[in-house]
Formats: structure tokens, sequence, C-alpha cells
């Protein structure tokens, strides 16, 4: 049987007081007071995800998938285990994540946590739940820090940077044929990280590197990034590594400077995994051609995709379509139920079984963990192109 939903106060800091009108309405499982807790078996989840700020998408979005997850996987429980959950506003940023974090391991004190989706709140997470030992299972971080910093408590669903980018400069260089490229990336350990890898690995690929832009999260008018890309002569492929937002100003700000194939320009702008699905109808005719990682597509015929997209749609209307970040916040749940389902009842055993996990298949591809907790299943790299109705064409590179 279901966990009972129950209300919960939250505090100004805390994530449903934060969340859209909308999401209020939407079934919550909530979680029991601890002390009642202890009294049936319960795995507890903690969950960082931003419900604020520039990356508050990320928030809404994980919850949803997350909480489809729980409401299938409860009504029968795992090896006679409910999942329960509680979610905190880590905002995208250190310092909020960090406190996120702590509050989680004093009010909560969960089993596992999932999230963050930004880098840079990621590792001040990590560090945290580190000294805690308690897992974090994220999906949405890219910087190669988290898994390669020597933490014993990381494991990561998502590919890192350098997975993403060595897969997309080498395909840009040989399968898009670009010559030169130009990078525009946000100055974060993701972005950095990305532009790095994508600069290394183009140009052992024969590319050449024609200039590279950053900018900083609050930056809102890329009129004169626009105009400096269209001075510096034919460019093939432009790199842009930043959050939804800024990066729908930024594509019509390119289209507008004639630059991009959507402006009437020759350049493509591609990616790894930053933007959901959705992201083409807010940009509009600038996203024509937009080539890009996504860690899902809705487009497979999987039955373990398909059966989800059905699911999804159920639960949130016919016309929704799931993004990668829906995907993968469900498939940290189905991960942990894994785990449970393997023998876990703590955060030491649930660590043992992700560091025993091979191949296993969730929407997003499959899940093998190295030793240092990245994921080493490169099934979870699909490749789509923006079409000119602004629908998804697979690629399958």
């Amino acid at each position: 049987m279901l966990m009972q939903y129950a209300a919960k106060k939250i505090t100004k800091s805390g994530f449903l007081s934060l969340m859209l009108p909308s999401l209020i309405a939407c079934t919550l499982l909530a979680t029991a007071p601890i002390s009642s807790q202890a009294q049936e078996k319960v795995i507890r989840i903690g969950a960082l995800l931003p419900a604020s700020g520039g990356g508050a998408y990320f928030g809404v979005m994980g919850k949803q998938g997350a909480d489809l997850a729980l409401e299938q996987i409860n009504k029968s429980g795992v090896n006679g285990y409910k999942l329960v959950i509680n979610y905190e506003d880590s905002q995208c940023q250190p310092l909020p994540a960090t406190n996120a974090a702590k509050r989680l391991l004093e009010n909560f004190k969960p089993h596992v946590v999932i999230g963050e989706e930004c880098s840079d709140a990621t590792l001040a997470a990590i560090s945290v739940l580190e000294d805690a030992k308690v897992p974090l299972l994220n999906a949405g971080s890219a910087t190669v820090k988290f898994t390669e910093s020597g933490y014993k408590y990381a494991f990561r669903i998502f590919p890192d940077a350098r997975q993403q980018t060595d897969s997309l400069a080498t395909n840009a260089a040989k399968r898009m044929n670009a010559k030169n490229a130009i990078l525009l990336n946000e100055k974060t350990n993701a972005g950095i990280d990305i532009a790095d890898t994508f600069e290394k690995t183009f140009s052992a690929n024969g590319g050449k590197i024609l200039g590279r832009l950053e900018f900083a999260r609050d930056v809102n008018d890329f009129t004169a990034i626009a105009t400096k890309v269209a001075s510096m002569g034919n460019v093939d492929v432009l790199l842009i590594s930043a959050l939804e937002g800024q990066t729908v100003k930024l594509f019509q700000a390119l289209a507008q400077a004639g630059v991009t194939k959507g402006g009437g320009g020759k350049a493509i702008p591609i990616a790894t995994i930053w933007v959901p699905w959705g992201f083409d109808q807010k940009a509009g005719k600038a996203a024509v051609g937009y080539t890009r990682i996504s860690q899902f597509d809705p487009n497979e015929t999987r039955p373990v995709v398909q059966n989800f997209v059905k699911a999804f749609k159920a639960k949130y209307g016919a016309d929704t379509v799931p993004t990668h970040i829906n995907a993968h916040a469900y498939d940290q749940i189905l991960i942990i139920a894994e785990a449970v389902r393997k023998g876990a009842t703590n955060s030491e055993s649930i660590r043992n079984e992700f560091l025993k996990m091979k191949d296993v298949e969730v929407t997003t591809g499959k899940i093998t963990f190295g030793p240092n907790g990245q994921n080493q299943n490169m099934s979870v790299i699909h490749y789509v192109e923006t079409n000119p109705d602004l629908s998804w064409k697979t690629l399958n590179w």
C-alpha cells in the first residue's frame, strides 16, 4: 500500500515554499517524522534540487521525475521497504547547497541523497555528505572533479564533462566535418571543463579554435558577444555551455547577428547536456540546426523508455514530453530501489551495492559504476538535432 501523503510544515528556506502554485497541486510524497519512521522499514532519500534562481527549472523537473518513480515503487515496496523523500532548495549555488545538505543531515538523516544539478553546488554538497558517509547520487552535474577528487561516496549516472565533450568534439570533426569552432561558455566548473576538453579533443582531430568567450551567470544581454562572434569570421560550429535561460537569449542574439543557421548564417550551435526538451520552442527559429547530446531521447523505442513516457504523460498531462531532467531524476530513484532490492538497508550498504552495479538498464541508458563512482556506460549519450519545425531528429551517432 502507498505510504500516506501528509502535509508538512516547511520553513521559508524549504523547497515547497518556493514551488510554483501549479506544482503545489501535484502529489507530494512527504516524509513522516523520523520517530514514526523508526517503527517501519523505510529508506530515506534526501533531495538537493534548486527551486529558486536561474536553475529552478531543474528542481521542478527533477521533482516530477522522482515523484513518479516513488509512486510506482511504493505501490509494492522493495524487500518490505518504502522509499521516502525530503526535498531541500539548493539553488544551484555552493553556499545554499552546503546549508541544504546540512539541514538534511540534521533533520532528516537520509540514507542516500540525490542532486544537485549544478556542478559548483554539487561539489559543495559532496564535501558535507562525504564527511557524514552518506552517498550522493548525482545525475545533472558535469564537472570531472566530482568523481576524480577521491570522494568515496560520490556516484554519478550522468556522463561527465570529459566523456560528453570528447564524444561531441570527435563527432563535430568527423561527422559534421567542422574545421573550426568558437567556444562560448559560462564561468563555472562545468562550463570551463567542457570548453577545455573540447578545445583539446577538437584540435587533436584537426580542428581549429577561432576564439573563446566566457560569461558569468548574471549576463542577460548577449548582443555584444554575438557581435564579437560575427566579427571573428566564418565559423562551422559554436560550442555553447550555459543554463537554459541564458542559452535562449544567446541563441536569439546569434541568430539576430546572422551567425547561426537559424538566423540565415552558416554556423551550427552544438552542446553537451545542458538544456532540456522544450528549449527549442523557447528559442524559436534560432534553434534550427542545433545539434547536441541529450541524456534522454523520448523517441527511443526501448520498452523502459516508452513505458516511462506513457506513465509520465498519464500523471502530468497527455501533451507533456519528459525531459532528460525528468528522466534522470526518475532513474536516480530506480537505482536506489535496485540497491535496496539487492539487500541494501543503510548508507554503507547502498554505497557498496552501487559499486557492484553493472549494466543496470534505466530510461537514460545503462549504468555501470566505476571504482570512482562514475558511470562507465556511454549508452547514456544520445545525439539529437533541431528540425525546422522545432521537433527533434535522432542522430544515430
